[in-house]
């Protein structure tokens, strides 16, 4: 039983949540650039509206930087929201089923996950390989720009879900926040 399930039961209080410590720490580095890669996003977009209003020449980076930063920015957030357990959980069914079944599929969706993040690292990282002498066109850095760090990302995500240490607790399925007691 989850410690939130046996506070709402009456039984125990909740483990209070770790405190995350201050965004430009290594631990939160993908959170760090996440903001990072918003803001690069906002002022992109708003100084690309003021040369097109206000100046004789748009700028045309504009739209190509604020592209990739949202690129970025998918991929460090998901990071991000592993280590936080904030992607959505779909667990309505599970929940139904006796606990060795939905262990089993606990176990399943885990290593699911894992091949998953594998998989993206080791196919961003070829991506990041074969386009080096590739420009991107209008700002002309190598296209391995964009590439590489959605290959550390994706590594990133490998990590954070190796983090959680389900073994740990003997590999027991945890529902999800909205699930009542």
């Amino acid at each position: 039983m989850t410690d939130s399930l046996a506070f709402a039961a009456g039984t125990a209080a909740p483990a209070a949540a770790p405190s995350p410590g201050p965004l430009l720490s290594l631990r939160r580095a993908d959170e760090a650039i996440g903001v990072a890669c918003t803001v690069v996003i906002v002022l992109s977009i708003t100084w690309g509206v003021v040369t097109r209003y206000l100046f004789p020449q748009p700028a045309s980076w504009t739209f190509e930087v604020a592209v990739i930063a949202f690129g970025w920015l998918v991929f460090f957030g998901a990071a991000a929201c592993i280590r936080w357990r904030m992607h959505a959980d779909v667990d309505a069914l599970v929940a139904m089923f006796p606990p060795p079944v939905r262990r089993a599929i606990f176990i399943f969706n885990w290593w699911l996950l894992a091949a998953l993040f594998v998989t993206l690292t080791a196919m961003f990282v070829w991506q990041a390989v074969i386009s080096h002498s590739i420009r991107v066109v209008v700002i002309d850095i190598p296209r391995s720009v964009v590439y590489a760090p959605m290959a550390f990302a994706s590594l990133l995500m490998l990590v954070q879900h190796l983090l959680l240490k389900p073994w740990a607790s003997g590999w027991q399925w945890q529902p999800s926040s909205e699930i009542a007691p």
